[in-house]
């Protein structure tokens, strides 16, 4: 007699949920790009200071997420997830009362505390809840989150900005955070302990060749965008003459085609295999920085340059995730925790190498720098694939 082989419903909703703590996370931490000019106004500060505030935030993620993993190893994953919202939320409250810049720093470093528990713990669960065949397609769903925070999220801040105060877009925020973790207690069942972790699987890491220049991938591709990204606003407004308060259409324009290029890597990624497509993400985003880089003065190129940046960039993540989550299955959220760290350790880099490059040369050669770090992201990755090749 032959057995009835029930397959498990896809958990589309439990994975929105998990994406909309990722979108919360992402727009914290780059809802004050869009915010730029008020907060600049705000706090009588340069424009170009507020790269700092991306710097700090993405640092303290960085240090945090693996970190957390090794001391909360033993705690369910779903409270982890849920603990780092709240104080997500108690960050994002600091941040609306802040009086000076200085507060809005400190408030910016207990934002990236809680997101650090929340991106690595959203990969890690939602990788959990799909079957084998279907990961690439849960984990662009995840990944959408952050995706949406450059599609929604940042727009609609810098959108927000120009009606209400900047501190109000920032209370806001706590309120989607709590929100979002009302959403995920209610829809996620997973409830499971994760693998213990020690200092040693945290060594192992980073000295196992495969997991820590897969790693380096990301965190060079993330620096490559944010050389440009962390002060695109003033690059638009200097290099293209674009006026400021067309600066959240930049980012819609941005966003939108981050959300196709998620749509389409997830997909594909279960078709062709990631190392495919994140071939083909990453020499598409090089394409797209050398256009900004050339085009001179004009403004609907820019925009060209920036649709290609959004959709190759955004290729990226989702496939680079599901490669990573099957290197060392029973180290997942680890190794996810890391990748999540190299991210936000390269949106900081990069936004300290924008800064850099804006004092001493200018806006203008933003994109070439920009594309010196992908040609070695594109190495390194080359490299990398050599140890991986019996993976997806």
């Amino acid at each position: 007699m032959e057995k009835t082989i029930i397959k498990k419903p896809f958990p589309i909703w439990a994975l929105i949920s998990l994406s909309s703590a990722y979108f919360i996370a992402g727009t914290s931490s780059l809802s004050v790009i869009g915010l730029t000019w008020q907060i600049s106004a705000g706090l009588d500060v340069a424009p170009a200071d507020i790269a700092f505030l991306v710097t700090v935030f993405a640092l303290t993620f960085a240090i945090a997420a693996p970190l957390t993993q090794v001391v909360f190893s033993q705690v369910a994953r779903i409270k982890i997830l849920c603990a780092g919202l709240l104080v997500l939320a108690i960050g994002l409250v600091f941040g609306a009362v802040s009086t000076s810049y200085e507060m809005l720093f400190l408030s910016r470093g207990l934002m990236g505390l809680g997101a650090a528990s929340i991106s690595p713990m959203c990969s890690a669960i939602g990788a959990g809840l799909a079957p084998p065949d279907k990961q690439g397609r849960a984990m662009g769903i995840v990944f959408a989150g952050l995706t949406f925070a450059s599609v929604l999220g940042v727009p609609l801040s810098a959108y927000l900005g120009t009606l209400i105060d900047w501190r109000m877009v920032f209370l806001l925020l706590a309120l989607c955070a709590i929100l979002s973790m009302a959403a995920v207690l209610i829809l996620v069942r997973d409830r499971q302990i994760g693998a213990h972790i020690s200092f040693g699987n945290l060594l192992e890491a980073f000295t196992d060749k495969r997991s820590s220049m897969t790693i380096l991938t990301t965190f060079l591709q993330m620096t490559s965008i944010f050389c440009t990204y962390a002060l695109i606003a003033p690059f638009m407004t200097h290099k293209f003459g674009l006026a400021e308060q067309l600066i959240a259409v930049v980012m819609l324009v941005y966003g939108v085609n981050g959300v196709l290029g998620n749509i389409i890597a997830g997909r594909l990624s279960d078709r062709f295999g990631s190392t495919r497509v994140i071939l083909l993400s990453l020499s598409g985003l090089g394409t797209a920085f050398f256009i900004l880089w050339v085009i001179g003065a004009s403004l609907p190129l820019a925009f060209v340059g920036i649709a290609c940046w959004s959709l190759f960039g955004m290729m990226f993540h989702s496939p680079q995730q599901q490669r990573i989550a099957n290197i060392a299955p029973e180290r997942r959220s680890l190794l996810l925790a890391l990748n999540a760290a190299a991210l936000y350790l390269g949106i900081s880099v990069g936004s300290w190498i924008s800064h850099f490059v804006f004092v001493r040369f200018g806006f203008e050669i933003l994109p070439a720098v920009s594309l010196s770090v992908l040609v070695l992201c594109l190495v390194i990755f080359s490299l990398s694939v050599y140890p991986g090749r019996k993976t997806t």
